[in-house]
C-alpha cells in the first residue's frame, strides 16, 4: 500500500527507514554492513537507490520465489554472477538459496579483505511467505514423525457462538469447510518446507564463521515480523489479527556469554532490536532516538561478564534494566487483504484496526490482553472514538475464547484504556 508523500509500505514512512536505520549507526561506528533479501514490501519498484549504511545490498520486496529480482550494490568484487549493480534477476535460482549464498560469500569476502573491520549482515529470506513456495529439492519432503494437519487448538474451526464477542471480521467468518481445511494443512506443510531451506541458510552461516574463526566472537539472532493464523477463530491463513497466535514471535539469540537454553521472561517486541544490535557492538544507544531497549543486559547475565568483546563490555557498563516495562504495544491499521483458502468472508475488514496491549506478570492483571477496535477503511484510524473491546485472562483462556470485557468495572476500564493510550502517544524515553 502506497500513501501520499514518504509513506509505502503498509503505513510505514520509508524516509524514516531509510535514514535513521541501524546501519546509519553501525555503518557510523566503523562497521560494514550488508543487506540480504527482503527489504521493505513494495520495493520492488524502480528507480531505487541504496540506503545511507549499507555497503553490500541484494534487496528486494519479498520477490518471487522462483528466479528472483534484486536490486544490487557492492557485490562485483566477490560474487561474479553479479557483474554491475542495479537489478540483477537471478534466473532459475531459489531465492532462499540465492540469500544465503550471496551473504555467506559476502562474510567470507568481508572478513578475509578485512579482517579488523567488524561485520553486520543482515539476511531476510522471504520464507515462510505467501505463496509459500518450496525449494524444489523439498517440494515432497514430509518426514513420518512429523504432523499430519496444522495444529487443532480449541480456537480452530470454533462455533459462531464462540466467536460472537469479537469484532465483527471475526464473529461474521463462516464455519471451516473441508476445501478450507486441506488449504490451511497444505499451507501449513509447504510453510514448514520453505523454512528447511532458512534451515540451511542458517547453517551455511554458522559453518562459514567456524571456518573463517570469528564464530565465538559473533552474535547471532534470529526472529520473525509475525505469527500466523492457521484456522483459529476460522480465519483461515494469514497474519495481522490481535490474537497471540498472530502477534507472538520467537527471539533466538547465540554468542559471548549467551549462557544456551536461557528462557527469558520479559516482554520484548520488535522495536528492542535496534538498540539491542547498538549495544552489542559498543555503539551509543540514546534513549530519544528510539522507542526500543537493549536486551543484552538480559541475554548476558551477571555471571558472563568475563571475557566479553569490549563493545559488550562498554555497552554493560551504561545499561539498565530497571525498571523494565509490564506491557508491550500491539498497533495495527487495516491493509485490505481479501480471502484465503476459498472462505466467504475476507480475513479482515475497515474494523480491523486496533491498539492493544499485552500484560506478562502485570503485579495487579498478572497475563492479560487489551485490545481497542475503531472502523476505518483507509487504514487512518484515529482513536478517538474506539468502536469495539476486548479484553483476555490467558492464565485461564490462552486461547482467547472468552472475551471479558464486559465484566470489568469503570477503573479497570479506565487504567487499560490510559495504558494504551500512553503506549500510543510515547516516544523515546517516554516509552516504557
Amino acid at each position: 500500500m502506497t500513501d501520499a508523500g514518504n509513506h509505502c509500505c503498509m503505513h510505514v514512512d520509508e524516509g524514516k527507514v531509510h535514514n535513521a536505520s541501524f546501519a546509519t549507526k553501525l555503518s557510523a561506528h566503523g562497521y560494514t554492513v550488508g543487506a540480504f533479501g527482503k527489504y521493505l514490501n513494495t520495493y520492488d519498484l524502480p528507480n531505487r537507490t541504496v540506503p545511507p549504511g549499507f555497503d553490500a545490498w541484494m534487496v528486494n520486496g519479498g520477490g518471487e520465489y522462483n528466479s528472483p529480482t534484486f536490486h544490487v550494490a557492492g557485490l562485483k568484487d566477490f560474487e561474479p554472477r553479479i557483474p554491475k549493480d542495479g537489478l540483477w534477476h537471478a534466473t532459475d535460482q531459489y531465492t532462499t538459496a540465492v540469500v544465503g549464498n550471496v551473504s555467506t560469500a559476502w562474510i567470507r569476502h568481508t572478513v578475509t579483505t578485512k579482517p579488523d573491520i567488524p561485520f553486520f549482515a543482515y539476511i531476510g529470506p522471504k520464507a515462510a511467505h505467501e505463496p509459500f513456495t518450496p525449494a524444489p529439492w523439498y517440494a515432497d519432503h514430509w518426514s513420518p514423525d512429523w504432523p499430519s494437519s496444522a495444529p487443532r487448538p480449541p480456537s480452530y474451526n470454533c462455533s459462531a457462538a464462540s466467536r460472537s464477542d469479537k469484532v465483527q471480521h471475526v464473529a461474521v467468518q463462516d464455519m471451516l469447510s473441508e476445501e478450507t481445511a486441506a488449504c490451511i494443512d497444505q499451507t501449513f506443510k509447504d510453510r514448514w518446507r520453505t523454512l528447511m531451506s532458512v534451515d540451511d541458510v542458517i547453517e551455511a552461516v554458522v559453518q562459514e564463521t567456524k571456518q573463517l574463526g570469528v564464530f565465538d566472537n559473533t552474535y547471532f539472532i534470529y526472529s520473525s515480523d509475525h505469527g500466523f493464523q492457521l484456522g483459529e477463530m476460522n480465519l483461515a491463513i494469514d497474519k495481522r489479527n490481535v490474537y497471540d497466535f498472530d502477534v507472538r514471535i520467537h527471539l533466538v539469540a547465540s554468542g559471548p556469554g549467551i549462557k544456551p537454553g536461557t528462557v527469558l521472561p520479559q516482554l520484548a517486541t520488535n522495536v528492542d532490536l535496534m538498540p539491542t544490535w547498538l549495544g552489542l557492538a559498543g555503539v551509543p544507544v540514546t534513549p530519544d532516538d528510539m522507542d526500543g531497549k537493549s536486551l543484552v543486559p538480559f541475554l548476558i547475565p551477571a555471571e558472563s561478564l568475563t571475557e566479553l568483546p569490549l563493545s559488550v563490555e562498554s555497552h554493560l557498563a551504561g545499561a539498565s534494566t530497571v525498571p523494565w516495562r509490564e506491557t508491550a504495544f500491539i498497533e495495527y491499521y487495516y491493509v485490505g487483504i481479501d480471502k484465503k483458502c476459498g472462505q466467504k468472508h475476507a480475513i479482515e475488514a475497515s474494523d480491523n484496526n486496533f491498539i492493544a496491549t499485552r500484560f506478562v506478570g502485570h503485579p495487579t492483571y498478572g497475563d492479560v490482553m487489551y485490545a481497542e477496535f475503531e472502523s476505518n477503511s483507509d487504514g487512518q484510524a484515529t482513536w478517538a472514538s474506539p468502536t469495539h473491546f476486548e479484553f483476555y485472562d490467558m492464565s485461564a483462556d490462552p486461547w482467547q475464547m472468552d472475551n471479558r470485557h464486559k465484566s470489568l468495572n469503570s477503573t479497570e476500564r479506565a487504567y487499560l484504556h490510559r495504558t494504551v493510550q500512553m503506549w500510543l502517544h510515547c516516544k523515546g524515553s517516554s516509552c516504557p
